[in-house]
């Protein structure tokens, strides 16, 4: 494994120390809002997870990574198979955070 691909897989870290930073400040402050969090961490992972497996039923021959692979990057679809699955997995997500 190189350098590169290895700082890639944490380019996430600061918001990740930020919400891990921002989840003990909730703790001490407001303990007994922890369980909301977590409520509420649970639905966004929830509505995620279900939004991508729903654009991959949905679609199981237009999947951008199979796309990239197999066609050439010029032909100016695979932006618009990727933003097709960031709107299911935006709605999913919306419908579950909105929902109780």
């Amino acid at each position: 494994m190189n350098k590169q691909t290895l700082l890639d897989k944490f380019r996430i870290g600061p918001w990740l120390i930020l919400a891990i930073i921002t989840s003990i400040a909730v703790g001490f402050l407001y303990p007994h809002q922890l369980g909301v969090l977590l409520w509420s961490l649970t639905k966004l992972c929830w509505g995620a997870y279900l939004g991508y497996w729903i654009d991959r039923s949905m679609f199981p021959y237009a999947r951008p990574g199979d796309w990239c692979s197999t066609h050439t990057p010029g032909n100016g679809l695979l932006p618009l198979l990727m933003l097709r699955r960031v709107i299911i997995i935006a709605a999913a997500i919306l419908a579950l955070g909105l929902g109780v």
